[in-house]
This record gives structure tokens, C-alpha cells and sequence, in this order.
């Protein structure tokens, strides 16, 4: 099966490449390590180098890695270096030719917070950023005076798809988990953070095994989800009478007042894209943690406990978080997006690909993935 979505990849992204010119520049890209990885980077260092790979710690495939050392230069951060200001900085500056244009892609916004530095240091040379996340394009839509042009894929039509199979792929590591401790999902109360894309499609795929309640901050959200069957009861009441709680915002989902009204032996899960559903630190101060298994642990204080899934971190990714050809949509858009960034480095601000664009990539995948039924190109 992993042999045919490689072959799909690269004959995909062979025919995107068509459409994206060469440009002499060089890239710095942050991105989980996954076994779908060295087929998109393949085609990205094909319009220009790649300087310096950065992978997200909690998303890390061995052979992938493996697989990608052999061609790029690549560093493994932890989560706390990540976060660190200097550590990206420092780590930039030191792979790349400051003299050649430099084209950032990256998955969470992590260089929201140094862009600015990096402008003063390598001025025009900073061509712009592509992001992938929700996430990561609240952190640039939030920055003032952008000092270069970011073109986010996050709110992309051809996401929506990846983002309705996320929440399959989040459902079925947390049963896997469920069932390795003998338990089932089934009968359980289960409250779902954030009715976006995420939130949406883990919903409808949840209301198979379990009683099913949606809280979101929107409340024009809340009635959609209402419309769709679902109970949309006051977020306090469903803190305090959910058994599993998934946190699918992208924007932190518990804080840390929250946690005194989590229903005891709740458990709690993240299906965002990176480590911020839940305050972890205000856990760690709070309670008193106990190791269940790799990726179960539980949290007590006093006479109240709960349980915490993979840390908080994305509960998809301890299986992989491949979702089959339909992420290649997206990866297709990034490439696309490097093209349209460099017409656009005199233009500072928040861009999306225009729709007409997104359409062209959709027909190159209609024709790559049943091609039997429409023909080869």
C-alpha cells in the first residue's frame, strides 16, 4: 500500500512541477518527518535547494528520518528548543548562503516570532514564508506590518478533506489506545473542543461509538452543530459530565481554571497540530503525574484525577498520521504557493492561492488517482 502512495506522490507532483518554475533561492522548512515526507521534499528541492530540514519533535517516522539525512542537512529539536527564539535564529542563520533568497515553509508558526529578526539581517533576501496550519496562520494573521509576504494554506478549500480524514485518523488512535488498556469507547460521553474542519469530521465519525456534545466559542458554530445532531450543552456542564474530552481548536482548548471542573477519570485528548490544546505546564504544577503506558498517563491531585493521552501532543501522529493521496492536495498547494511567493515579495501581508488555482491542482489529482478513468496527461 505505502509503495502505491509513493508512486501516486511522485507522479502527482511530477505533473504540479510542470506549472512551477525553477527560482534561484534556497529554503528552510519545518516539517513533521513522516513517511509521506521525501516525496514532497524531492519535489520541492527540484526549484531549489533545501538549506536546513527542521523536524517536529513529536512527528518523527525513524525511516523517514533516516531516509532524509541521506539527502538534507537535519536537526531534531525538542519542543523546548523550537520555542526558543535564539535557537531558530541561530540555527537559520548558520545554514543558509546570506547572500541567496531564502523562501521559509513551515507547519505551526513557529518563525511568526522571529520574522522580523530575519528581516533585519538578511533584508530583501527574505523572500516569505508558506504556512500549513490554522494554527501557525493565527499567529501571522496577528502580527502587525508583516516584513514580508506569508502565504497560508490553512483555510484552503483542498484542506478540508485532509482535515474531515484527521478526525478518522485521531478516532482511531485513541481507541487503539483504549483498547490496548482493555476499555472501550463505547457508552462514553464525549465532548469534541472546536467545530471547525478537525472538530467536524471527528464528530461524525465519534457519534458511531458515543453520546456526542460539541462546545465552540462561535456560537453560529454551536447551532451548526446543533443543526447536525449534536448536543451543544454550556461548556461547564460538559467539562464536568464528559468522559473523554478531544480539544480540536488549533487556538489551546483547556486552560488552566478548566481543569478543576474535568469530570474525575475524564480522559483528554489533542487532534490539533501541535502542542497546544491543553496547558501542559499548568498540569505539571498542578498535578501529581503517573505513567500508565508510552502514551497514557495520569494526572492526580487531591481526590480528583484524570488522564492525560500522548502528552497533549497530537494523538494521530503516534500512528503516523498518513491520511492516504488526499494530503497530497495540500502539498500540492505548497508547491504551487512557492511560484505565487515570488511574484509577491514586494507585497507585505496574509495571501491565499486564488480558487481558480486550487481547481487546476484538484484536476491534476482527479487524473492522477483514477486515471483509468480519465485518461494519463
Amino acid at each position: 500500500m505505502e509503495n502505491s502512495l509513493r508512486e501516486f506522490r511522485l507522479k502527482f507532483f511530477k505533473h504540479i512541477l510542470k506549472l512551477v518554475p525553477k527560482v534561484d533561492a534556497q529554503f528552510v522548512i519545518l516539517t513533521h518527518v513522516l513517511p509521506d515526507r521525501p516525496e514532497l521534499l524531492d519535489a520541492i528541492s527540484t526549484i531549489s535547494p533545501i538549506s536546513l530540514l527542521i523536524a517536529i519533535p513529536y512527528s518523527i517516522n525513524k525511516d523517514a528520518l533516516l531516509k532524509l539525512r541521506k539527502k538534507h542537512t537535519i536537526i531534531t529539536p525538542s519542543l523546548l528548543e523550537l520555542n526558543d527564539v535564539d535557537y531558530l535564529v541561530e540555527h537559520t542563520l548558520a545554514s543558509i548562503d546570506p547572500q541567496k533568497p531564502l523562501i521559509i515553509i513551515e507547519i505551526g508558526g513557529y518563525f511568526s516570532r522571529i520574522l522580523h529578526t530575519l528581516k533585519l539581517k538578511l533584508g530583501d533576501n527574505l523572500i516569505g514564508v508558506i504556512e500549513d496550519t490554522e494554527a501557525g496562520h493565527r499567529q501571522y494573521k496577528n502580527i502587525e506590518n508583516l516584513p514580508c509576504p506569508v502565504f497560508s494554506v490553512a483555510r484552503s478549500s483542498l484542506k478540508e478533506a485532509e482535515d474531515y480524514l484527521v478526525g478518522s485518523s485521531c478516532l482511531f488512535s485513541t481507541e487503539r489506545l483504549f483498547r490496548k488498556c482493555g476499555l472501550l469507547l463505547q457508552g462514553r460521553r464525549a465532548l469534541i473542543l472546536g467545530f471547525g474542519k478537525i472538530g467536524k469530521g471527528l464528530a461524525n465519525v465519534l457519534r458511531r461509538y458515543c453520546q456526542v456534545s460539541v462546545y465552540d466559542t462561535n456560537p453560529t458554530m454551536r447551532i451548526l452543530a446543533h443543526s447536525e445532531g449534536f448536543d451543544i450543552p454550556e461548556r461547564e456542564h460538559a467539562l464536568k459530565n464528559s468522559d473523554i474530552i478531544f480539544g480540536t481548536t488549533g487556538n489551546g482548548s483547556l486552560k488552566q481554571s478548566d481543569f478543576y471542573s474535568l469530570k474525575n477519570g475524564s480522559v483528554l485528548v489533542s487532534c490539533s497540530s501541535k502542542n497546544i490544546e491543553f496547558e501542559i505546564e499548568a498540569i505539571e504544577k498542578l498535578y501529581k503525574r503517573f505513567k500508565i503506558s508510552e502514551y497514557i498517563c495520569k494526572l492526580q491531585a487531591d481526590q480528583q484525577h484524570f488522564f492525560l493521552l500522548a502528552n497533549g501532543e497530537p494523538i494521530n501522529f503516534i500512528d503516523g498520521a498518513v491520511i492516504g493521496p488526499v494530503l497530497s492536495l495540500v502539498h500540492a498547494e505548497i508547491i504551487f504557493c512557492i511560484k505565487f511567493l515570488c511574484e509577491y515579495k514586494n507585497n507585505h501581508g496574509l495571501f491565499e492561492l486564488h480558487e481558480t488555482n486550487r481547481q487546476i491542482i484538484s484536476s491534476y489529482w482527479l487524473n492522477c488517482c483514477f486515471e483509468d478513468r480519465y485518461g494519463d496527461y
